[in-house]
């Protein structure tokens, strides 16, 4: 027994379980399957997206009044906002930025150490899954397009690893020794 105890350890306490791609991936996917957190942005050029997405009835430009200023901009219509959170269009038809509301698919490309001993950073590339993506997004958006790159930032609670926050990949600097890996959920 005494021998056992000492190969084994006797700590009364469970080693806390290291965070794997898979479990950041379900952690992740559970929030955007509840609409949480499943926000993401994309910013390109394009000539006639403002057009397509009018024809569309996605958006359509509107007079807005605030604070005694008027201006004209284009807003999402009520068809538009069951497929997009926002919008900012150019009329140059450059740097229109699109954000999402999903369906996504994600791949982890890595997991390092955060800043707490308890804390680590996930880096992940999330794009529109375009089998499931609604056919007017498709009309109006290229594929190509529609996807990008975030960091989540996960804490140890108990034995359980819980999403703390995102911030873009610029906002987080990887650590060193940094270990990439990929797991791509279907």
């Amino acid at each position: 027994m005494a021998a056992s105890c000492i190969t084994l350890g006797c700590s009364s306490k469970a080693a806390p379980p290291d965070l794997t791609a898979i479990t950041a991936s379900v952690v992740i996917s559970q929030r955007w399957s509840r609409a949480e957190l499943s926000h993401f942005a994309v910013s390109f050029h394009s000539d006639d997206l403002i057009e397509c997405g009018v024809k569309a009835d996605l958006w359509k430009l509107a007079e807005v009044t605030e604070r005694g200023y008027t201006w004209t901009t284009y807003q999402l219509t009520p068809k538009g906002s069951k497929i997009l959170f926002a919008i900012d269009l150019k009329g140059s038809g450059k740097g229109h930025e699109i954000t999402f509301r999903g369906p996504y698919r994600l791949e982890i490309t890595n997991i390092a150490p955060g800043s707490d001993p308890d804390t680590r950073r996930v880096d992940f590339r999330w794009e529109i899954d375009w089998d499931k993506a609604p056919p007017d997004l498709k009309t109006c958006l290229p594929k190509f397009e529609l996807s990008g790159y975030e960091v989540a930032t996960f804490k140890l609670s108990g034995l359980d690893w819980k999403f703390v926050s995102y911030s873009k990949p610029d906002d987080a600097s990887a650590p060193a020794g940094a270990t990439p890996v990929a797991v791509q959920l279907p």
